[in-house]
């Protein structure tokens, strides 16, 4: 426990360090502050305006919440697992007398507690801007309290990490955490003592208890992100682990309507990989008004716990093969041609998977017709994932590939642009012609750049251990 404990604290510290999570932070701050305006401009016929803002504001803020959570929970887990391997410092922890589990066990409570950190700073916003409520028309009054402490809170935040930065060498973003953790819950603290008057009011009056329990489901929901992106940064680099947490969140909302089917044990076994995110879904209860008992946080946080075991099972088993002294292909490979090669192989995937869930789903896709374009299918999921992989590896013939088909592409969506019909049934809208061609057209150009060739032209590329 002891060594754990180390590497979890050490983790946590260099977590809350990098800049990428305090912009993510910050972001998450602007952008729930935007939201406050923005939902004064419901039109719910069958409720009163103020009503419907309201509940506008509790839904769109609930989602933010978990937005940010996920992509803090994947940018600090790659940072703290796939880039300490390939910086060989996890190499140096494993040499010494550590095992393998505690250092995985390690760091995902590290990144689990940094991810906390930012959840409980994102979360004392979010209750001020909801205390605050929407300024649906002219006539509601301002919650004076709640700009004037909320805003000098972030203010004295901010000045005092550049002043600790300046005169002690402090850590800008590690700075801005403490100092945000200590003002921004003492500027809540006030605030819940004191109505918008400037009167005396009970603790949290202007703060729902449902609510409380709505943010605290939604955090259980990013922690399952987090043991996902610790297990994928065992063997994977930031962009794919960015991807599968988007994957996931996306087929995880998504569950009931593809994987729950009645009389399909198939779909139902995929389902079981899969996060029922609608588990953890409190919007509906938030807008409709109606009641989340405790004992469904009970049982939501026994399903995030099982699930987050079973992720963390699989990191570790991931992590006690990989090799920690081969070199990886990511080191030299260009973040342009990475992110391309890992949306190549996102895609071929969720191709896949898509024709699989297609043909699972019931016996009208299982004709002649549709076994043989769903064949077609899988055969070119599979060959788009070899393609790419060996795009990622810098073999030559694959950078003709991609070059070749996203030419053909910017010339199709500059065709159909121009209202030319492309083939049989592929019709393409004006915008949609000019974004495939825009988007392919760039691709193009990046892959036509020196930097961007030369990996394709290195002999050390084509002979790189393991995909990048």
């Amino acid at each position: 426990m002891t060594k754990l404990w180390s590497i979890a604290r050490n983790t946590f510290v260099q977590t809350i360090r990098q800049p990428m999570f305090g912009l993510i932070v910050l972001a998450t701050f602007v952008i729930l502050m935007l939201i406050l305006p923005l939902s004064g401009w419901t039109m719910d016929p069958n409720a009163a305006h103020h009503d419907s803002d309201q509940r506008m504001l509790l839904a769109m803020g609930v989602s933010m919440l978990l937005w940010s959570g996920m992509l803090i929970s994947a940018f600090s887990a790659s940072g703290a697992l796939s880039r300490e391997i390939e910086d060989r410092t996890a190499l140096t922890v494993i040499s010494k007398p550590v095992s393998r589990a505690t250092f995985v066990l390690g760091k995902f409570a590290g990144v689990a507690l940094a991810v906390t950190v930012a959840y409980y700073l994102c979360t004392l916003v979010f209750l001020m801007i909801v205390r605050h409520g929407v300024v649906s028309t002219g006539s509601d009054p301002y919650d004076w309290p709640v700009i004037i402490l909320g805003n000098s809170a972030l203010a004295a935040v901010i000045l005092m990490a550049l002043a600790g930065n300046y005169l002690f060498g402090w850590t800008f973003t590690s700075t801005a955490v403490t100092a945000g953790v200590i003002l921004l819950s003492l500027a809540g603290g006030v605030i819940g003592f004191i109505g918008k008057g400037w009167i005396m009011v009970p603790f949290g009056t202007e703060i729902s208890p449902q609510l409380l329990i709505g943010v605290a489901i939604t955090f259980l929901a990013v922690l399952i992100f987090t043991s996902v992106a610790v297990a994928s940064s065992t063997r994977l680099s930031q962009i794919p682990t960015i991807l599968i947490c988007l994957g996931l969140l996306v087929l995880g909302y998504c569950h009931q309507f593809i994987f729950q089917r009645e009389g399909n044990v198939a779909l139902t076994v995929l389902g079981w990989l899969v996060p029922n995110l609608r588990l953890f879904d409190v919007q509906d209860p938030l807008i409709r008004e109606r009641t989340i008992p405790l004992d469904y946080l009970g049982k939501a946080a026994a399903y995030a716990a099982m699930y987050s075991g079973g992720a963390l099972a699989l990191a570790v088993a991931l992590f006690q093969r990989r090799s920690l002294e081969a070199a990886s292909a990511s080191e030299s490979l260009p973040s342009a041609v990475s992110l391309l090669s890992w949306l190549g192989r996102a895609g071929s995937i969720l191709l896949g998977i898509g024709t699989v869930v297609v043909v699972l789903s019931g016996p009208e896709y299982r004709t002649a017709t549709a076994l043989a374009w769903a064949g077609a299918a899988l055969v070119a999921a599979v060959g788009g994932w070899v393609v790419w992989s060996c795009f990622a590896r810098g073999l030559k013939w694959s950078y003709w590939v991609a070059q070749f088909v996203f030419i053909l592409t910017t010339l199709g969506g500059a065709a159909a642009a121009f209202g030319m019909k492309l083939a049989q049934g592929l019709d393409l809208s004006v915008p949609t012609a000019v974004a495939v061609a825009a988007v392919s057209g760039v691709i193009v150009l990046v892959l036509s750049l020196p930097k961007t060739r030369h990996h394709f032209d290195s002999p050390a590329s084509t002979s790189s251990i393991g995909p990048a």
